[in-house]
C-alpha cells in the first residue's frame, strides 16, 4: 500500500484518536501532515545539541515507569499510535532504533524513539556527529506534556545512550514545538547548533542547515 492509500485507510480511525488525545488541534495536524504537506509548503526546525556528560538522571512521576517497547504489536500505545506510523515503526526497530515507552498502569502516555543512524535526515544537508544519539520522534499525550514525563523519557533514553559511549544528544524539533526542548535543557546542558529549513512544492523539495556561528545555550527561566 502506498502512502497515500495508506493515509486514506487510516484516516479516520486516526482522526478518532487525535480527538481523544488532543481534541480539534489534534484533529487539523492530522489533515495537514497528509494532505498539506503532501501538496507543499515551508518548515523551519531547530537543531538542538546536548552534553550527555552532564546528564542529569531524572525519575518519571508517581505510577509512572519507562520500559523499552519490545513488541510488534503499536496498537498498545492506544491513541498515540496512529495507524499510518505503524509501518514507519516497524522500519526503525528493524533498523535497530529504540522506543522507550511511559506507562501509567498499562496506558501508554508517552514514547520515544533513539537511534544512532540519525534516521530522517540526509547527511549531505545536516552534518551528523557520529558520537551523537538521535531523538528521531517524540510524543506525549497532551495531559501530560508537562516537562515530569518529557524529561523523564529524555532522561532514560539518554542514559542508555551514554552507557553506549555516545557524547552528545540530537533531537531535531519545530521553531513552535518547545516541550522537546524544555525536557532536554531539564536532564543535560543544552544548546541550539542551527537551523534546518525545508521548502516542498508537490515532488520537488529542497533542504538546507545553517549552523549558528555561536551556539545558543539553552536557559531555563522556571520550573515546570
Amino acid at each position: 500500500m502506498d502512502s497515500t492509500a495508506l493515509d486514506l485507510h487510516t484516516f479516520r480511525e486516526d482522526a478518532a484518536r487525535a480527538w481523544r488525545t488532543g481534541g480539534w488541534v489534534a484533529v487539523k495536524e492530522e489533515v495537514r501532515e497528509r494532505m498539506l504537506d503532501r501538496v507543499g509548503g515551508y518548515l523551519r526546525e531547530f537543531v538542538v545539541e546536548a552534553d550527555l556528560s552532564r546528564l542529569v538522571d531524572v525519575p518519571p512521576p508517581p505510577r509512572v515507569d519507562i520500559r523499552v517497547f519490545t513488541g510488534t504489536d503499536w496498537s498498545l500505545l492506544g491513541d498515540l499510535a496512529r495507524g499510518r506510523l505503524a509501518s514507519q515503526f516497524d522500519q526503525a526497530a528493524a533498523a535497530g532504533q529504540i522506543c522507550l515507552v511511559a506507562w501509567e498502569k498499562r496506558q501508554a502516555i508517552g514514547y520515544a524513539w533513539f537511534s544512532d543512524a540519525g534516521e530522517g535526515h540526509s547527511s549531505d544537508v545536516l552534518p551528523l556527529p557520529v558520537d551523537a544519539i538521535y531523538i528521531s520522534h517524540l510524543e506525549v499525550s497532551p495531559r501530560d506534556r508537562g516537562a515530569a514525563v518529557v524529561a523523564a523519557l529524555l532522561s532514560a533514553g539518554l542514559r542508555f545512550g551514554r552507557e553506549r559511549g555516545f557524547g552528545r544528544g540530537w533531537i531535531v524539533v519545530a521553531g513552535d514545538n518547545t516541550t522537546p526542548i524544555g525536557g532536554l535543557a531539564r536532564v543535560a546542558p543544552s544548546r541550539v547548533l542551527g537551523t534546518l529549513a525545508r521548502l516542498k512544492v508537490l515532488a520537488w523539495m529542497r533542504s538546507w542547515y545553517r549552523p549558528l556561528v555561536t551556539p545558543v545555550p539553552i536557559v531555563l527561566t522556571a520550573a515546570r
